[in-house]
């Protein structure tokens, strides 16, 4: 009797403890998805710090200086690169941006008055509600003898409070990288400070093999992103397309977003190649799918046999997921967050649980 009610005793108190761990697991959930955005600029700012960690890994390959100063030496060539490349071609990058900020609502206006005139043309331009064509009566009959519309100061502010959160959000994730990048060894400390001190050295080995694989796979991206925004700028120029550098700078760019980032980059192009002839907007249009090919078909294989190779699947359902958690910041960090989830997983399940031997990106 007294056994029973032992073993009864021992049952529930397992029961309670598992229910704990539960509870604590799904509260532990909750807060992280409450604070998502925090830790999603953190992430910006651990790419940042490897970032400038990488270049000045690569200083003391050739010059046999201190961490430090590496780090200090590559703050300075960014510091000299920005201010050279805003001295030579500042002044045309901004009236271009400007000219892009007013031509593209002209170019957009324009597209939809051609598809109106094509038949069932209404019923594509025009939402679910059919409001859309009311709203750009009220707008036609609401703008001012300059052309602007009546609207326009209301959405000039929302630009400018976008433009400012840009900003501050950029700032902040570049104070945060120049803090990691200064002292990594007192996070990784904090961070393996969370598990018994048999799983510490293991989890700062897979911090130290993220970061590595992080590198690798950033160098690749920005060989493909300095390959496209170059090609994208001559090749604008040759057919004639106006803006050409601040389109390539725009392409460029783009192609850190997987998938949909350099097909979102080339739609101003193609807006714009529409503003000289429809023949114009043909041959832009059949340039990006070429460029595009070449990079996924041809550059992006040759970079990622000597990088990192992350399946084409993986690549989707990580836009997919962090997509659906983050918004359009998981979007755009969906690849590294990718190349950060294969090194955990095959690390700690693969190689730990199930002991097997795994090629793992960034592991010596």
């Amino acid at each position: 009797m007294a056994n029973r009610e032992k073993r009864g005793d021992l049952k529930t108190s397992v029961i309670a403890q598992y229910t704990l761990i539960v509870i604590g697991i799904l509260i532990t959930i909750a807060f992280l998805y409450f604070i998502r955005d925090a830790l999603l600029i953190a992430f910006a700012g651990v790419i940042f710090a490897v970032i400038l960690n990488g270049f000045a890994a690569v200083i003391r390959r050739y010059i046999p200086i201190s961490r430090g100063w590496s780090i200090a030496a590559v703050g300075v060539i960014i510091l000299i690169i920005i201010t050279s490349f805003g001295f030579i071609f500042g002044s045309q990058i901004v009236e271009e941006f400007d000219q892009l900020t007013e031509k593209l609502p002209q170019q957009i206006t324009q597209l939809r008055e051609t598809i109106s005139e094509w038949p069932l043309g209404d019923e594509l331009i025009n939402d679910e509600n059919g409001e859309a064509g009311e709203q750009q009566d009220i707008e036609d009959e609401g703008e001012s003898d300059e052309g602007m519309p009546s609207g326009a100061g209301g959405m000039a502010f929302q630009v400018g409070v976008t433009i400012v959160d840009v900003i501050a959000t950029f700032g902040l994730i570049i104070i945060i990288g120049i803090y990691f990048v200064i002292d990594p060894e007192t996070y990784k400390k904090a961070i393996a400070l969370l598990f018994t001190k048999k799983r510490a050295n293991r989890v700062n080995e897979a911090l130290e093999t993220s970061g590595n694989a992080l590198w690798s796979w950033l160098k690749g991206q920005f060989i493909i992103m300095l390959f496209v925004g170059v090609s994208v700028t001559i090749g604008l120029m040759i057919i004639g397309v106006p803006l050409a550098l601040v389109l390539g700078i725009i392409a460029g760019l783009s192609e850190f977003v997987p998938i949909i980032g350099p097909w979102i980059g080339a739609v101003p192009g193609i807006l714009l190649a529409f503003s000289v002839d429809g023949q114009t907007a043909l041959y832009t249009a059949i340039f990006y799918v070429v460029i595009q090919q070449v990079e996924s078909n041809i550059l992006s294989p040759l970079i990622q046999q000597q990088m990192v190779h992350i399946p084409p699947a993986v690549v989707i359902l990580s836009v997919v997921a962090f997509g659906l958690v983050f918004g359009i910041a998981g979007v755009i960090l969906a690849t590294p967050l990718a190349v950060i989830m294969m090194v955990l997983v095959g690390m700690f399940y693969v190689q730990d649980v199930l002991g097997k031997e795994v090629k793992i990106p960034g592991q010596d």
